[in-house]
Order: structure tokens, then C-alpha cells, then sequence
């Protein structure tokens, strides 16, 4: 594939440095650029060797440390490919799938205004049939006037304490108000509604599989901590000194 002096970069060398990137980066790997990625490593390899860095204690400190952490990572990896299996997913979503149900929620229209006058003005044009977007773009400025006073869909947690009292005990098509709060007098609308539903299982597979996979390591965790003693010196550890 290449030679930088008298070293040699062969195809195995490239597709063993290939096969060390992610399965996003070698889906979209620049060969060329990669390959003069590794050209400019030896280099630098060779300017460092030259100064013997790597007989350095702070060098052996980092290669011990990495290579303990990089055997971590690779003994949690074959674990989680051996129990992280889309059957035992589809398991662990069907005994928890109140964890994956999406709330309640309720699409709303609001008019907010300064005075309860304003308000009650509001109340009854838009009872009387008047498009209540165009009143919102009437009697309001800004976002949401714009958006006629669409909120959209909205769980009670992303309400206002007292539109979701309102909101959540009105019917489809259904005005209410005035409702005081901090900012006014609002008029709201009830223009849809949907009921607390459980997501699909392919809908969710992701979280899924990440939810099981942060079970199963820290039962695996917890196993083996309760398979071997263990003694922590807490006072050591407090009076330990880090420059």
C-alpha cells in the first residue's frame, strides 16, 4: 500500500488499522486519506523513537494504563453481544413497557391577553364561531401568535399547571376561560386528544437496547462484586494527596 522508508505499510497493516474504527467511520472511510493518515504516523513514530520516548516511565505508565482499560472495554463489548440479543430485548420491552408508553397528552389553542376584559372579549367571539386562529393573530404578538395560538401536543408536564387542569378535563372542540396565570387572561382550546399509548417495540429499539444493555452491566457489576471481598481505606483515601 505504501513504504516510508524502509517501512513497509502492507494491505493487512491498512485493513487491521481499518478494522479499529467505528462501523459509522468505516462505512464512510476516505481510503487515500487514510492511508496518508498512517504515512504521517510512522513518521512522527520515527521522530519520537529518535528522542527514545518511548523508553520514558511516563510513557510505559500510559501504554499499561491503556491497555487495561482497552481489555475493559473489549470483555464488556463480547459480553453485551452475547446477552444484548434482539430475543432477550423484546423480553426486557415486554416486562417493562410502562417504560416506553407515551402519556397523555392534549393539542390546545391559546389567546393570551393582559386584561380579564380583553379575555372575556375573546371568550365569547371565539363562542359565537369566529376562527379562533385569527383572533390569536388579532388580540396577540409573537410566536405563537403567528401559529394562530397552536401550542400542539402537549403531556400535562409541558403545561402550565393551569391550562393542563383545564386541558385534560375539556372535549375536542371545547373553549375555555378566562384562565389567569403570571403572564395574563388566556382563552384556550381542546383540538385534539390522544390517550397514553405504549410505542412499538421497532419504534424503540434503540433506547431498548441501550436500557437493556445499562441492566446487564450492572448486574454483571454487582455479581462480581459480591464474588469477591473487598476493602476500601476511607481515611487513605480522604487524606490522599493528587499534585
Amino acid at each position: 500500500m505504501a513504504k516510508v522508508g524502509d517501512v513497509v505499510i502492507s494491505d493487512t497493516d491498512y485493513k487491521k488499522m481499518v478494522m479499529m474504527l467505528s462501523e459509522y467511520d468505516r462505512k464512510h472511510l476516505d481510503k487515500e486519506k487514510f492511508l496518508k493518515k498512517m504515512i504521517d504516523e510512522e513518521l512522527i513514530l520515527r521522530e519520537a523513537q529518535k528522542i527514545n520516548l518511548h523508553e520514558k516511565e511516563d510513557y510505559r505508565l500510559k501504554v499499561e494504563t491503556y491497555k487495561r482499560q482497552l481489555l475493559v472495554n473489549l470483555y464488556l463489548q463480547q459480553y453485551l453481544r452475547e446477552k444484548n440479543t434482539e430475543e432477550n430485548q423484546k423480553k426486557y420491552y415486554e416486562a417493562n413497557k410502562e417504560k416506553y408508553t407515551n402519556p397523555e397528552k392534549v393539542k390546545i389553542s391559546v389567546i393570551t391577553v393582559k386584561t380579564e376584559d380583553e379575555a372575556k372579549e375573546v371568550l365569547k367571539k371565539a363562542g359565537e364561531g369566529e376562527d379562533f386562529a385569527q383572533l390569536a393573530k388579532k388580540y396577540m404578538k409573537g410566536f405563537f401568535a403567528d401559529k394562530g395560538g397552536d401550542y400542539g401536543f402537549r403531556a400535562r408536564k409541558g403545561l402550565k399547571k393551569e391550562f393542563a387542569d383545564a386541558a385534560f378535563s375539556m372535549k375536542v372542540g371545547e373553549i375555555n376561560g378566562p384562565i389567569h396565570t403570571d403572564e395574563g387572561y388566556s382563552t384556550i382550546k381542546l383540538t385534539a386528544h390522544k390517550d397514553v399509548e405504549i410505542s412499538p417495540f421497532d419504534d424503540v429499539k434503540k433506547k431498548v437496547a441501550d436500557d437493556y444493555a445499562s441492566k446487564l452491566l450492572e448486574e454483571k457489576i454487582s455479581e462480581l462484586r459480591n464474588a469477591v471481598p473487598i476493602q476500601i481505606d476511607s481515611v487513605g483515601l480522604k487524606d490522599l494527596k493528587i499534585q
